[in-house]
């Protein structure tokens, strides 16, 4: 299994490092490469746009800031959207809205693409140890 992590921050940097460091199949990208270090240094790999992420992955795992953000990484230049292909799955754990996640459901369902909305509880410290709870709202 692939798997895509974009969004490095507090929470995703924790998560993404943990499946790099279970031995997964881990891209990562975020705005800042900077802060790949401890993803990279478990074993993902770097990809320079989020489409580089897509167009490689199985599962493709968002964990951004806010709306404007994701998108931009799912429909600006350069995002998922270019390359997500029909049988992957998108997983956004963001801090976002449900029109949004809603709207991105719709599109990708066309195209063949599961769309999962996955909120997380816990602290960062639980992102980087692999102890979150994660809440999933999707198809069966």
């Amino acid at each position: 299994m692939r798997i895509g992590y974009i969004g490095l921050g507090n929470m995703g940097g924790g998560m993404a490092k943990c499946l790099a460091a279970a031995g997964h199949e881990v891209t990562v990208h975020d705005q800042r490469k900077e802060i790949s270090a401890p993803q990279l240094e478990a074993g993902a790999r770097w990809a320079d746009t989020p489409a580089e992420v897509a167009a490689i992955s199985d599962f493709i795992f968002t964990s951004l800031p806010g709306p404007p953000v994701i998108e931009q990484v799912v429909y600006g230049k350069g995002g998922i959207a270019e390359t997500i292909r029909s049988g992957s799955v998108y997983v956004d754990m963001s801090t976002s809205s449900p029109t949004q996640i809603r709207r991105i459901y719709e599109d990708f369902k066309k195209r063949g693409v599961d769309v999962m909305d996955s909120p997380v509880s816990g602290h960062i410290s639980g992102a980087w140890a692999g102890t979150l709870a994660l809440y999933i709202g999707g198809d069966p």
